[in-house]
């Protein structure tokens, strides 16, 4: 498609979640700055796990986010996530 690729760089990364941080940042934790488990490293390129906004400005990377297609600032609405056999 042409939302380009913000899921690549989460490749190999752990799951990490608030109460579980497996992402590379030894300074803070990506799940509770952002606010959504997810495979974080240092920190994230997309957040399908983040804070659902009415409206679709949201607080830099907190929102449902795919970098390469809206930016960080940008709150999707929706996404649905496949996982192929």
């Amino acid at each position: 498609g042409s939302a380009g690729d913000s899921f690549t760089y989460h490749n190999n990364f752990a799951f990490s979640t608030k109460d579980q941080d497996n992402d590379d940042k030894t300074d803070e934790s990506c799940a509770v700055k952002f606010k959504g488990a997810w495979w974080y490293g240092r920190c994230h390129h997309s957040n399908l796990n983040g804070i659902y906004f009415v409206n679709s400005n949201s607080p830099y990377g907190q929102g449902i986010n795919w970098m390469h297609w809206k930016g960080h600032n940008y709150s999707l609405k929706r996404t649905e996530m496949k996982i192929r056999p």
